[in-house]
């Protein structure tokens, strides 16, 4: 017999470990799926914003979070222009900046204090469903196949969902720009705030994360190499001159790549039994950090939904809680 849960998630980013940690809250029994062997030492996002800081306030895990990061209370725009986060009605008035890493580890440690089971070194290689579930086969560390069955699959499995590409479900959009430039660096001149600013040439944006170490975006009008191609740091310094009259004397990269920045939507969350939630839904331009926050409310939002049929579900004395195949899904 397959390992039965109520929920199964494919993806253990910072979207699939908020829903499983709420759903463990409420009493759902929920499993998180992850590819990963370990977890990813690389900062990638790094803004938090005060909406996503209430959110995880509620959950008794912003003080935690805060307390390893930078708060920025104004923004350095393009040229002269500033936003000041101080005026903004919360007990958050800032942007908070902190690897993923770092986000990734409260919402994990939440999640497995409140009874959710993380299974690392779990590889989705198939997703079918049926009229009382869904069946994931999972490909384990070893090589060896499993069947997983859940009432109810979520995927968040990032931009390059295998959860996404079961359903057969299209992933509209375009590339905003190629060739993007992402350094982790030391700067001999440490910065206490983000700056950005965009010339002719290019666009550069440089910002501290809160452990030390710098993040640079840049993108050079006019060297657009495909994002296989090798990345210098001298590449991103001469940029940043450009667009910053400096490059803050960086050094020591920890991190150097190269991407494209997406904008894509699916048309649908959700087929059947099966529902899409963060980068795996949609994917955005780094500008704004607008990829982990929303992924987490997508989490925040879906999460409720769940446990609340659940619930209901178990009132009415149903032994798997489930909805009728034949019951409506909409999009999101």
């Amino acid at each position: 017999m397959p390992e039965a849960t109520e929920v199964l998630i494919v993806g253990a980013g910072p979207t699939g470990l908020m829903l499983a940690g709420d759903l463990a809250a409420a009493g759902v029994s929920v499993t998180v799926l992850e590819r990963r062997t370990e977890r990813s030492q690389l900062t990638r996002a790094f803004a938090v914003h005060a909406r996503t800081l209430e959110l995880l306030d509620a959950r008794g895990v912003a003080d935690e979070l805060v307390a390893g990061g930078v708060q920025i209370g104004k923004l350095q725009m393009i040229g002269d222009a500033q936003l000041d986060l101080r005026r903004l009605p919360s007990r958050f008035p800032y942007m908070l900046l902190t690897p993923q890493y770092a986000t990734e580890a409260v919402l994990a440690k939440r999640a497995e204090a409140l009874g959710a089971d993380v299974v690392a070194g779990a590889d989705v290689t198939g997703v079918e469903q049926d009229a009382d579930g869904v069946s994931v086969t999972v490909c384990r560390a070893d090589g060896t196949p499993r069947t997983r069955r859940a009432g109810y699959l979520v995927g968040a499995d990032g931009m390059n969902s295998v959860v996404r590409r079961a359903l057969g479900f299209p992933f509209p959009g375009r590339a905003a720009l190629r060739s993007v430039m992402l350094a982790d660096v030391r700067l001999a001149v440490p910065q206490a705030m983000p700056v950005a600013n965009a010339v002719r040439e290019g666009i550069a944006f440089v910002s501290p994360l809160g452990d030390g170490w710098h993040r640079v975006v840049a993108w050079d009008r006019g060297k657009q190499l495909p994002v296989e191609a090798p990345l210098d740091l001298e590449d991103v310094r001469t940029i940043t001159r450009k667009a910053l009259g400096t490059d803050f004397g960086m050094h020591d990269p920890r991190w150097l790549s190269r991407f494209q920045t997406d904008e894509r939507q699916v048309p649908r969350y959700r087929l059947g039994r099966v529902l899409l939630a963060g980068d795996a839904a949609h994917v955005h331009s780094p500008a704004g950090g607008q990829g982990m926050n929303t992924g987490l409310q997508d989490a925040a939002n879906l999460a409720w939904r769940l446990a609340a049929w659940y619930a209901g579900g178990r009132r009415r004395g149903c032994s798997t809680g489930i909805r009728p195949s034949g019951t409506r899904s909409g999009g999101r």
